[in-house]
C-alpha cells in the first residue's frame, strides 16, 4: 500500500524520482537520480555516544582513552605515552570535543541517548 504523499510505505522511498543531468560534466551526458521530496543528508551512526566520550575525556583523557574510543588509535598511543601532552593535549581535546571539532574517526554522527 502507498501513502497519499507519494511515498512508498513499505520502503520509505519517494515514487517521483527523475534523472537529473550533472552540470559539472558538460562534455559527457551523465545522469544521476536525486530524491525530490527528501532533502536530508546521508546519516551514519556507529555507536559513538557524546556523553560517554566526554566522561572518558574528563576522567581518562590524560591516558588517551577518549581517542581510542573514537578510533584515533595512533593519536591515542601518542597521548598515552606523553600523559596527555603533560596535560595540555588533554585540555585541548576536551575543548575540541565540547566545540564539536573532535569526532569519530569514521566521520559518523553521535548516537542519541533516547
Amino acid at each position: 500500500s502507498e501513502l497519499s504523499s507519494g511515498i512508498n510505505a513499505e520502503y520509505g522511498e519517494p515514487e517521483n524520482m527523475s534523472p537529473v543531468k550533472d552540470r559539472r560534466l558538460e562534455d559527457r551526458a551523465t545522469e544521476r537520480i536525486f530524491l525530490s521530496s527528501f532533502e536530508k543528508p546521508c546519516v551514519k551512526y556507529t555507536g559513538h555516544y557524546f556523553q560517554t566520550t566526554l566522561i572518558f575525556s574528563l576522567l581518562l583523557g590524560i591516558l588517551g582513552v577518549d581517542r581510542f574510543c573514537l578510533g584515533w588509535t595512533g593519536i591515542g598511543v601518542g597521548k598515552m605515552l606523553t600523559l596527555g601532552g603533560l596535560g595540555i593535549w588533554w585540555i585541548i581535546d576536551i575543548i575540541l570535543l565540547i566545540t564539536g571539532n573532535l569526532v569519530p574517526n569514521d566521520r559518523s554522527n553521535w548516537e542519541t541517548l533516547y
